[in-house]
């Protein structure tokens, strides 16, 4: 068959956000249901970078050249097989293009952390390589029978498929098109796509406020779309604030739009095989995760004797930052807790939590402004609570790694986190919800949850770590998308 992802991030080689561990994950996982695929994405930094070294042993399968502004820009596709082993072949595809993706960054040049100037431009000109070479003799895997399509970098290939008259081919190929997230919306100036050179039946299916929307593009011209939980689908139908203005293209979907929530790949986050962590546990023996407390408020400087609330995250308004240093500092204040913060974002919200570190006690706040892989995992092993107080949150997996590994979540009820947070209720439930989106209600949540009695907070703790996050209800979901758009799969 194969259905081929096309993405901007794939985990373990180039990975941003969210959208790189589906990307890595979902292919793998659709993979022990019969589900035969592969990913492509750009080769950020050739053969010569910092993702070549990941990819290990690559081969090249094809050679092409686009034209776009008067320019001819040769690209090569290597491929790869150092995606984890699925008991089924993925191959990773890199496409390989030196003026747009020479640098090992995605969305900030190496050098010196900046965005790429005309960044959207850059996944234009990927689309193009990417169906430039679905139209050749070296397509993977015998032909694509359906194009899996993540967010706006490749929101334009369904215009494409139907405007093109080169890709005459390709016209019947399925699209299925999945809004991670609608923060960014990847636009054109219209000059720069009339420079491509393919018309549009109807402009406005692309146009949102005078330029080219690539998110819009994917959402109105895909066979289906999907977001990542079903309440997102339903926020992005119900306002302009989530879908930042697009809430009327999400509107017309109608029934081609569904909410699949994301998984946990079962193979990095295990408590229990986790080599991040100092000592493993599980759900039927927590031995581990006392001690895994204990090791890593020795390493931060925290009193290990009180409970220990975790964040980790961006510091970004969408992750809810213009709460969360208010918000601690009245936990501070109201609770015997320690807090300790993973993140970086921006640099208004990283002051914010300088100053609370400063004048909190030191053995019970910890401020880490940085992604640190390893103490995010020791983070959620070694947290009783976990803190989510985000903005908007189309899916989440933070609350997902939190509930696996023993540490309540306590989260702002929106998108994802309404749908996989059951709130505590007696002993039933897995986490702790809040309404309002202000300092207030987030430490009042908090408060709720430090209170919560022994055999509560146990059964509350059981509950989560129980509850089955894998891939495998998610990828039967998109089978039964694929199923529906006409391929015989399992």
């Amino acid at each position: 068959m194969p259905v081929l992802y096309v993405s901007a991030e794939c985990a373990p080689f180039a990975k941003v956000g969210g959208l790189a561990d589906v990307v890595g994950a979902l292919p793998r996982a659709l993979a022990q249901r019969g589900v035969s695929s592969g990913v492509v994405m750009p080769f950020y930094g050739g053969p010569d970078g910092r993702l070549a070294q990941r990819a290990g042993e690559i081969a090249s399968v094809h050679t092409g050249v686009v034209f776009f502004e008067g320019e001819w820009f040769p690209f090569e596709v290597f491929r790869s097989e150092a995606l984890p082993d699925a008991g089924a072949e993925v191959p990773l595809y890199l496409v390989h293009e030196p003026e747009h993706f020479g640098d090992d960054g995605v969305y900030f040049r190496a050098a010196d952390n900046a965005w790429f100037r005309h960044g959207e431009v850059r996944y234009l000109v990927f689309q193009l390589m990417v169906l430039d070479w679905l139209r050749s003799e070296h397509t993977p895997l015998d032909g694509a029978d359906l194009l899996h399509l993540h967010d706006h970098h490749t929101g334009l290939v369904p215009a494409l498929l139907t405007g093109d008259s080169a890709n005459e081919g390709l016209r019947d190929l399925p699209t299925v098109f999945t809004v991670h997230s609608a923060d960014h919306h990847g636009e054109i100036p219209w000059r720069r796509w009339t420079n491509v050179g393919v018309p549009v039946r109807n402009w406005e299916s692309l146009d949102h406020l005078g330029v080219v929307n690539s998110l819009k593009a994917g959402v109105e011209h895909a066979d289906r779309v999907t977001t990542v939980s079903p309440t997102y689908a339903e926020e992005l139908k119900a306002g302009p604030e989530p879908s930042h203005g697009l809430d009327y293209a999400s509107q017309m979907a109608g029934d081609r739009m569904s909410g699949i929530v994301n998984g946990v790949d079962p193979a990095v986050w295990d408590p229990e095989a986790d080599p991040h962590l100092p000592h493993p546990f599980s759900a039927e023996d927590l031995r581990g995760k006392a001690a895994t407390k204990r090791a890593v408020c020795a390493d931060l400087g925290l009193d290990a004797a009180r409970p220990l609330l975790a964040f980790v995250g961006r510091l970004t308004p969408e992750k809810g930052a213009e709460v969360l240093a208010p918000g601690l500092e009245r936990i501070l204040d109201q609770t015997e807790a320690a807090v300790a913060v993973l993140g970086s974002g921006y640099a208004e919200h990283e002051a914010a939590l300088r100053e609370v570190a400063d004048r909190a006690p030191s053995d019970r706040f910890s401020l880490t402004l940085a992604f640190d892989e390893t103490l995010a995992h020791r983070l959620y092993g070694a947290g009783d609570l976990f803190l989510m107080p985000t903005k908007q949150e189309p899916c989440g997996l933070g609350q997902l790694y939190a509930m696996r590994y023993g540490a309540v979540p306590v989260v702002h009820a929106v998108g994802g986190l309404r749908d996989t947070v059951v709130p505590v209720d007696g002993e039933a439930g897995t986490g702790l919800r809040f309404e309002a989106f202000t300092p207030e209600a987030f430490a009042e949540a908090v408060r709720l949850g430090l209170a919560l009695d022994p055999a509560t907070y146990a059964a509350v703790q059981q509950h989560g770590m129980q509850t089955d996050h894998s891939w495998a209800s998610s990828a039967a979901a998109y089978a039964a998308l694929y199923r529906d758009l006409g391929l015989a799969v399992g």
